[in-house]
């Protein structure tokens, strides 16, 4: 389901070539874009032109790397977004269900007329302003029934909402999975965060046990002076 979906998106938006970026990106992650180029038998430029317009949309991300050994210059590593994809094509279908029910609204609500001879259609008004005769061939207009388009245009609803609940589910997995990565990724850094902070603590503890060894250190070695001193004031006497 996803792959397919996927397809139609990036094509939508990038052309014929993103939809065969879709399969080599598709469940993996920081592909080469060099890899990318080769595999679609491309050059790098428009490699990268195809890419650059799908990660406009957000439908890709990538993280990049200086090579070296290529004079510093920067490779691009690239991942679908899996999570982005689902809620454009979501917001694709909820924008075309939203047209066909103003459009089977309009057809309920408003009288059309229809030519039989060149099947032009016309509105009310249009009709009336001819007198109910054609003007491409003077035949006398009819008045068009819409029960059958609006049956079909309900079926096609009913089809696309069954996509759209689809869609909706994966959604839902894609953000269940998102979620716990996240979390995940969350707990590392805490983890993370807490050795580190227990590391400080440490070292301070050591600096400041440290210090006193030195004052005490110090201290001792001043008394040790005195009492020397001492010794040689009363030899002098």
């Amino acid at each position: 389901m996803q792959i397919t979906v996927f397809k139609e998106i990036v094509s939508s938006i990038a052309g014929t070539n993103a939809a065969k970026i879709v399969d080599l990106l598709y469940d993996k992650k920081n592909i080469n874009e060099f890899i990318i180029a080769k595999k679609l038998k491309l050059t790098i430029n428009q490699t990268r032109n195809v890419l650059y317009k799908l990660a406009d949309e957000g439908l890709v991300s990538f993280i990049r790397k200086k090579d070296r050994k290529k004079g510093g210059w920067y490779t691009y590593f690239w991942t679908l977004n899996f999570g982005k994809s689902l809620q454009k094509f979501r917001d694709k279908l909820n924008l075309e269900i939203e047209n066909i029910k103003k459009d089977i609204h309009i057809k309920k609500t408003h009288q059309f007329f229809i030519c039989p001879n060149c099947h032009s259609e016309y509105t009310t008004e249009e009709a009336l302003l001819a007198q109910y005769a054609c003007p491409e061939c003077g035949e006398i207009l009819e008045l068009k029934s819409h029960v059958q388009e609006i049956q079909e245009l309900e079926k096609k609803i009913a089809r696309l909402q069954k996509v759209l609940d689809e869609i909706n589910l994966e959604i839902g997995v894609v953000t269940g999975q998102e979620e716990k990565t996240k979390k995940r990724r969350l707990r590392a850094e805490v983890k993370k965060k807490e050795k580190e902070r227990k590391a400080r603590k440490k070292e301070k503890v050591r600096l400041a046990k440290k210090e006193e060894r030195a004052k005490r250190k110090k201290k001792a070695e001043r008394k040790a002076k005195r009492k020397k001193n001492k010794k040689i004031k009363k030899k002098r006497k």
